[in-house]
């Protein structure tokens, strides 16, 4: 797993694809993972939610596993697994924090508000939720 980054730097083309993402499965939660090497993001893996709910998700078990073998061929790790709560709130959920299974990966919730998405960082380790800074570069 990649190192923990405080503040979390990403590159604004991955983040224009996770808000694209969300927004084009508004009102179901949206879902994926990204990818990292040498602390810098390196690729974005949109995942379906198979749920297709508005309050969970579910992602599609061999769409992950898939993104997660790439991310090892390609001498990758793990940063982020992100989501969306479209009708909020942007913090995790006791569900959220139940399946938090990567416990050095980054969660991202986009959530909504006034029709404007936002995104906030989490570091979810033995239930404990820690706020992580997030910063969009180019």
């Amino acid at each position: 797993m990649a190192a923990l980054i405080d503040p979390l730097h990403i590159r604004s083309e991955h983040w224009a694809q996770m808000l694209d993402h969300v927004s084009r499965l508004d009102p179901e939660e949206a879902c994926g993972l990204m990818s990292c090497k040498n602390r810098r993001t390196k690729h974005v893996y949109l995942v379906e939610n198979i749920l297709h709910s508005p309050v969970r998700f579910r992602m599609d078990a061999q769409q992950q596993v898939d993104a997660i073998l790439e991310m090892e061929e390609q001498g990758d790790e793990l940063l982020v697994i992100f989501h969306s709560h479209p009708g909020g709130p942007a913090v995790p959920s006791p569900t959220d924090v139940a399946g938090a299974t990567f416990p050095d990966a980054i969660n991202l919730i986009w959530s909504k508000s006034d029709g404007v998405w936002n995104c906030r960082g989490f570091l979810i380790q033995a239930r404990e939720i820690k706020e992580i800074s997030i910063q969009v570069t180019d």
